[in-house]
């Protein structure tokens, strides 16, 4: 059955289109964000802005997207992609000219991923509600764990391919890629065809309206409460590891550029495997065993560099045993993130997916640059590795609690359920 599940979910040429914009959009993304950290981490010496970059980078989602998910619900939804991309594809030309030009510093890349962060914020809701004009609902479960696995994981391939391009060609390269690959997404885009939607009430509906239903719709769903509190908590202790990737190698690992590639394939091998095989795993496991997952790769996640740095002097040897725990804690990321993307799209009506969605990552997200400017103030009294066993110990502790059987139970019920859809 997952076969044929894949087999059909291929012959939908809009679809796959889609699906390859949105991971050539996510690796820019990523390639981004650790090309300009490791920019201004090169230019300073200095882990605070990097930290800081970081954190800037999560603001507009935070701030803007709860407001922008109606817009995804009333209007063209290429358009929106469309002109989104192509506008950060201007932006990180700028970076790209200010690199060459030799006159770019710390400021320049705080305010330019400030911008760029902006416009992924109108991005994100249309992107995430496309689905559903692709595909039947039948087929969700497969889409989805192709969709929302690759795109939640395809970030970390950033993290390998940013690596060997600044070690092997220099920082201008990334740079000059992350600018193509806005624009090739935008034109892949323009040849997507979306399935009409059935919607004229809800666009004959006021904005103020539309967006009030939206806060209604996610406060009186406790799975949706659940998934934020979650979220915050996980993305809260996931900031520390994104934000601190070149210190973490040059002081933790004791090791080079090459090892920001080992780092970022073992994570996206892992989560590209989890999203694939979700759907075989989730005819054994249930939603507290999904959720399980979450607090064992952060804890795999920080306390496995920590132990290689320190017991570990045998270059390949680290390599090695980086890929391993990466690949595992991977796999285990791409199931939860798999289980929450087809949770959502299966159970919400179409109507509310994007401010749904909107109001949820914007929320869930709020913890990721609180946490990156802590970070960005902790590295000032204490060094990378002790940062990194801290936000461990804090993950052991989100097993134990939010992330239990007994936890879930509580805020997930059938009845709530079926009252989403």
């Amino acid at each position: 059955m997952e076969k044929k599940g894949y087999k059909k979910i291929f012959k939908e040429k809009s679809f796959v289109a889609y699906m390859v914009a949105n991971i050539i959009n996510r690796f820019g993304d990523s390639l981004d964000s650790i090309a300009f950290t490791w920019i201004v981490y090169a230019i300073t010496g200095n882990a605070f802005w990097s930290a800081l970059i970081f954190g800037v980078n999560r603001l507009p989602t935070i701030f803007l997207q709860p407001f922008v998910g109606v817009l995804a619900d009333r209007f063209n939804k290429k358009a929106i992609l469309i002109i989104t991309d192509c506008f950060r594809g201007f932006c990180v030309l700028f970076i790209a000219l200010g690199v060459l030009g030799g006159w770019l510093n710390e400021w320049h890349l705080l305010i330019a991923t400030l911008i760029i962060s902006s416009a992924e914020a109108f991005r994100l809701p249309a992107a995430a509600t496309m689905i559903p004009q692709l595909i039947d609902s039948e087929d969700y479960e497969y889409g989805v764990s192709l969709s929302q696995g690759l795109g939640s994981t395809v970030e970390l391939i950033g993290l390998a391919s940013s690596g060997l391009i600044i070690g092997l060609f220099g920082v201008v390269s990334a740079v000059f890629i992350d600018m193509v690959t806005f624009f090739l997404c935008a034109f892949i885009i323009a040849f997507v065809k979306l399935k009409p939607l059935d919607n004229k009430v809800e666009k004959e509906e006021s904005y103020l309206t539309q967006l009030k239903d939206g806060f209604k719709f996610v406060k009186s769903h406790s799975i949706i409460i659940y998934f934020i509190i979650l979220a915050l908590f996980l993305n809260g202790l996931t900031s520390p590891f994104n934000s601190l990737q070149a210190p973490l190698v040059s002081e933790v690992l004791k090791s080079n550029e090459v090892m920001l590639s080992v780092i970022g394939a073992s994570f996206a091998f892992g989560g590209i495997f989890g999203s694939l095989m979700f759907p075989l795993a989730n005819k054994y496991l249930n939603g507290p065993q999904f959720v399980k997952q979450a607090g064992i790769s952060l804890i795999i996640m920080y306390m496995a560099p920590v132990l290689i740095g320190q017991f570990i002097n045998v270059e390949w040897m680290k390599y090695v045993l980086v890929a391993v725990s990466g690949t595992v804690a991977g796999v285990e990321i791409g199931l939860i993130n798999t289980y929450i993307g087809v949770t959502v799209m299966q159970k919400i009506k179409r109507e509310y997916l994007g401010r749904v969605n909107s109001i949820t990552m914007a929320v869930s997200m709020a913890a990721m640059p609180v946490s990156a400017f802590i970070t960005s103030v902790l590295v000032l009294y204490l060094s990378t590795q002790m940062i990194f066993i801290i936000s461990g110990c804090l993950a052991i502790l989100a097993l134990f609690t939010i992330c239990t059987k007994k936890y879930y139970n509580k805020m997930v019920t059938e009845r709530d359920l079926k009252s989403l859809e």
